[in-house]
């Protein structure tokens, strides 16, 4: 694994969130850091409170703009050491009563599933080039879905699965395969919907980046450790557990979305 200092990062979604949290610590450390983002605002916004940081507007699910991304990185970056595929979206609903599910499937996948896939694909010249580290961003839900996300929790569980076949694929050519699974965190990621459960992302991205760090390869943060456990030895009990925290209320919020 390659010291922090001498790492050169990648995060795509990285101008909000946890993306942001982890460009922050990592600059910190002294790696070079670039974000990108869909929006050039929020990148604006990123760069005032982390001067530091480089900035690239790319939206990720277009293949167009996935390409010029790699070209500029090949031009100006070709020393990356690290791809980390961040950037995610969710929905919330009920699947009797949600209209247009075809439009709701289409974006998450091709954002959570299809993007940090064929982005890992395209740049796999220039981290075999580094024998470099791709870090794909999953959530404790690849191993139990909350119903009222059914597609985001399908869409990090086949990330899961993709990850560990990149992870014995990619290992024969010298590339590092990470995924680090998040709990609930308290980002702008959740619409406004984020509990009191979620931890702070300083809290998360600290944790987690203290064990890439270290050199692990599958990265459960806080409770999604115990998540992880438990759907291992007694799946339904995990599947009864999550779920249970979904209030009639928030059944309600979701029913006609």
């Amino acid at each position: 694994m390659i010291k922090p200092k001498n790492r050169v990062v990648l995060i795509t979604g990285g101008s909000s969130g946890i993306g942001l949290e982890m460009a922050k610590q990592m600059l910190e450390e002294g790696s070079k850091v670039i974000i990108t983002s869909r929006s050039q605002k929020k990148l604006d916004e990123a760069q005032k409170n982390l001067p530091k940081v480089i900035t690239i507007q790319c939206d990720i699910t277009s293949e167009e703009e996935r390409k010029a991304l790699m070209e500029r990185i090949a031009e100006d970056f070709s020393d990356l050491t690290m791809l980390m595929n961040n950037a995610g979206i969710v929905s919330h609903y009920l699947l009797p009563t949600t209209g247009d599910l075809s439009k709701r499937l289409r974006a998450e996948w091709e954002t959570n599933y299809m993007a940090p896939v064929l982005l890992t694909q395209i740049f796999l010249p220039i981290l075999i080039q580094n024998q470099g580290t791709v870090v794909n961003i999953s959530s404790g839900l690849a191993h139990v879905p909350l119903s009222i996300q059914p597609n985001y929790c399908a869409t990090k569980a086949a990330l899961h699965s993709m990850t560990q076949s990149m992870r014995i694929q990619y290992a024969k050519v010298g590339i590092n395969v990470v995924e680090i699974f998040y709990p609930e965190v308290n980002t702008p990621f959740h619409g406004g919907h984020a509990t009191s459960r979620a931890i702070s992302p300083h809290v998360a991205v600290k944790e987690a980046l203290e064990q890439l760090n270290r050199g692990q390869e599958e990265i459960h943060v806080d409770k999604s450790k115990m998540l992880y456990r438990i759907s291992r030895v007694m799946p339904k009990r995990a599947l009864k557990i999550i779920n249970s925290f979904i209030t009639e209320k928030e059944e309600a919020l979701f029913s006609d979305q």
